[in-house]
């Protein structure tokens, strides 16, 4: 059995699943705050909430019509993934959040469309979830490579002209105290 057997067998679902959780695993072990946060995105948005659809319908996707329970976890992680990649200090980020977008707008050409095949729409919305495995295990490693030859870097990018972090009331500002913590690199002197 050839590996794009495997992927176009009954069995696509298991191997997805090990997959994910392997790199789920890899990235909370060896990964920094992007590399959790995509991967926390991917366990609540797909693992966590492909259980919590099981348990509330049969285990059919609706390909007839819109499966609004898929197309809301699809827009809440590409919600996630699209500010970790606008503000996250990597690159492969941009394309996690890109191929979800992909997905999301299958969601709107089903509801819009209404000759679109049922296989068009699973394809649309299956395929680009692949490829953010893929994407997520490169970037994860190269990751890892990157810390071992020039040692810690920065998760986040820095912003710059931003306002004051303190809130009116004086006392620190919880939601910007991650951005204070953000300190200079090497990079940054760089031209």
């Amino acid at each position: 059995m050839t590996w794009l057997e495997l992927l176009a067998s009954e069995y696509r679902i298991i191997v997805q699943n090990i997959l994910a959780f392997t790199l789920i695993f890899a990235a909370f072990v060896w990964g920094s705050a992007p590399e959790r946060a995509v991967a926390a995105t991917w366990l609540v948005c797909f693992e966590l909430g492909d259980w919590a659809r099981d348990a509330y319908r049969d285990n059919a996707v609706q390909l007839l019509q819109v499966d609004y329970l898929l197309a809301a976890g699809d827009f809440v992680a590409g919600f996630c993934w699209v500010m970790i990649a606008l503000y996250a200090n990597r690159n492969y980020t941009l394309w996690i959040a890109g191929m979800q977008v992909l997905a999301m707008s299958a969601h709107l050409a089903r509801g819009l469309v209404e000759s679109i095949s049922p296989i068009g729409y699973l394809v649309m919305v299956v395929a680009p979830g692949w490829f953010q495995l893929f994407i997520l295990g490169i970037g994860l490693t190269r990751h890892i490579l990157r810390k071992r030859k020039y040692g810690p870097y920065r998760d986040w990018r820095a912003v710059k002209n931003r306002p004051d972090p303190k809130p009116p009331s004086g006392g620190p500002n919880p939601f910007t105290s991650a951005l204070d913590s953000v300190r200079n690199t090497w990079r940054d002197e760089l031209k």
